[in-house]
């Protein structure tokens, strides 16, 4: 070692371990998940500029390799001080040290991740596990608690609620669903539920006919057994690209193009995926950023076709895209986020609640008897002509709540972020910039806020209310200023495919199959959406 590089190595070195010390005390306070292209270009230009510094202001480097060289172990001893100071810091010293939860959850959000590999893709499994062993509010992040108290709804997600959405929404592009931006929000909600509350009407006769095309399914059948499934996920995505923009998919007539069929599939295929990144929300950010190829670039490409293809229509009837471009600016900007709407509107579908609704009213199943007492309301219904999928029935509208409590079709918890000075929930104090989900799945399953909470019971939304303790417990669509905006056409799929199923065919499931309701709801996958284990249902017309 030559007498200039003895004397600058040490320097180096204090100067690495000193620089991540001092960096913690900026980064703490930064939300890194926006950023990690960022942090990536900086740790690589930190390595570039302190290699040309060294070769330029120091004797002993005589070419720029040995100056690299130089560099890249000092930004690595910073980088490695940094992570220590980090995770020193959120085992012992963060401000939500007082709170339990596993200790691999203080260090790093990879905790969650492989929870959700070890649990096969249902997480709500493991905040169950977690409620169960350490209570109602659980660190299940180095910044982040799991909420399983219902006094939480209304401070969280309430429309006074002066919380912001969590990081998770900066992993997409900014659209209705995914901004952060509270007065962005506030101005394109007023667009959208504008879109659905002048169109409404219009909606119900698009979706009765898709309802048509899916008993015609049925009918075809003829009393074999039926991959539910398939055909509730075909229904969900033809009605939303019908009343979206206009050009339904096909897929129920079996008339979908090929790429949309590819599309349909990388998109059924990719929730797994979602579900696992939105605990560590900076992946997201950084495949949003670099999808030049694959599913998601060919999912963004089909979305802004749909788009693009609306804009052209002539003489269109009334859609959502069309309110949407109607209100939108012909710009750069407006453009990418009517793509970014596109997605949304595209991927609202409910497919899980139309399979778990007809289970609920199918006949051998534990609920055996509700096809019957269904069918009973139903019936006057259409005999007396007053039908409609917009107008609520009492019966029938309980059935879909109780499907709505036992299995929400988003069991994310909205995550929020807490705002200064820190928030008092009950008589728990929580930090400022802590990082909150709602556990829904557990908050519509406790027994503080229902009488027998894991029963199926549809009568508690009708003529039995004192089995709800808790109103404010229910919230399958959210609350509040950012809850669904589609929650009345999702209400008009369920009625129509619910009631009209009931009133025209006996449902059963396959002769000589074993049907455990335990063993299959335990195999509900969580990813992002609820994923449904493939079952076959059976639908012999009434009176043949």
């Amino acid at each position: 070692m030559a007498p200039d590089e003895a004397s600058i190595a040490p320097t180096l070195v204090i100067t690495g371990v000193a620089s991540g010390a001092a960096l913690h005390q900026i980064v703490k306070r930064i939300e890194l998940d926006r950023h990690p292209l960022s942090f990536l270009g900086a740790f690589i230009g930190s390595i570039l500029g302190l290699a040309l510094i060294l070769q330029n202001f120091s004797a002993q480097y005589e070419n720029y390799g040995s100056a690299f060289k130089a560099a890249w172990f000092t930004i690595l001893r910073t980088v490695v001080s940094l992570w220590v100071n980090i995770l020193v810091h959120r085992a012992f010293f963060h401000p939500l040290n007082n709170f339990p939860g596993p200790f691999g959850a203080k260090l790093s959000k990879f905790w969650a991740l492989g929870e959700v590999v070890k649990s096969k893709v249902k997480w709500y499994q493991v905040t169950g596990r977690l409620q169960e062993q350490y209570g109602d509010y659980v660190r299940t992040g180095p910044r982040e608690l799991m909420i399983y108290n219902a006094e939480a709804i209304k401070p969280l997600l309430g429309p006074s609620s002066k919380a912001r959405k969590g990081p998770f929404y900066n992993g997409l592009q900014q659209s209705i669903h995914t901004t952060r931006d509270h007065d962005f929000h506030k101005k394109r909600r007023k667009i959208w539920d504008m879109a659905f509350k002048q169109s409404l009407s219009d909606y119900g006769s698009i979706i009765e006919e898709f309802t048509d095309t899916l008993l015609a399914g049925f009918e075809a059948s003829k009393g074999n057994p039926i991959a539910i499934n398939d055909l509730c996920i075909y229904y969900s995505w033809d009605v939303m690209s019908s009343v979206g923009f206009n050009s339904s998919t096909e897929f129920l007539t079996g008339k979908s193009v090929e790429f949309a069929t590819k599309i349909l599939n990388g998109v059924q295929d990719g929730f797994s995926a979602i579900e696992a990144l939105l605990h560590v929300p900076w992946m997201l950010t950084v495949i949003e950023s670099i999808s030049f190829a694959g599913p998601m670039l060919e999912f963004n490409t089909w979305a802004a076709d749909q788009v693009e293809a609306r804009r052209n229509m002539k003489t269109p009837r009334p859609d959502i895209m069309g309110h949407l471009l109607a209100e939108t600016e012909d710009t750069a900007a407006g453009n990418k986020l009517l793509n970014a709407d596109s997605r949304v509107i595209i991927g609202a579908g409910r497919q899980a609640l139309l399979i778990i609704n007809l289970l609920a009213v199918t006949d051998q199943s534990v609920h055996d008897s509700y096809q019957k007492k269904l069918r009973e309301e139903i019936d006057i219904s259409f005999q007396e002509k007053t039908y409609n999928c917009a107008k609520p029935e009492p019966l029938l509208d309980g059935i879909i709540s109780e499907a709505l409590r036992l299995f929400p079709p988003v069991t994310f918890g909205s995550q929020r972020v807490i705002p200064e000075p820190g928030m008092t929930i009950g008589d728990v104090d929580i930090p400022p910039d802590t990082v909150v989900s709602l556990a829904m799945y557990q908050i519509q399953r406790d027994l503080r806020n229902y009488v027998q909470p894991e029963a199926f019971i549809p009568e508690r939304w009708t003529t039995q209310p004192s089995l709800i303790l808790d109103k404010d417990a229910f919230m399958p669509f959210s609350i509040g200023p950012y809850n669904c905006a589609g929650r009345s056409l999702a209400m008009m799929e369920l009625r129509s495919v619910v009631a009209r199923t009931v009133y025209r065919y006996d449902i059963s499931l396959v002769e000589g199959d074993k049907f455990d309701e335990n063993v299959f709801f335990a195999g509900v996958k969580d990813h992002f959406t609820l994923g449904i284990p493939k079952i076959d249902l059976v639908f012999i017309e009434r009176g043949s």
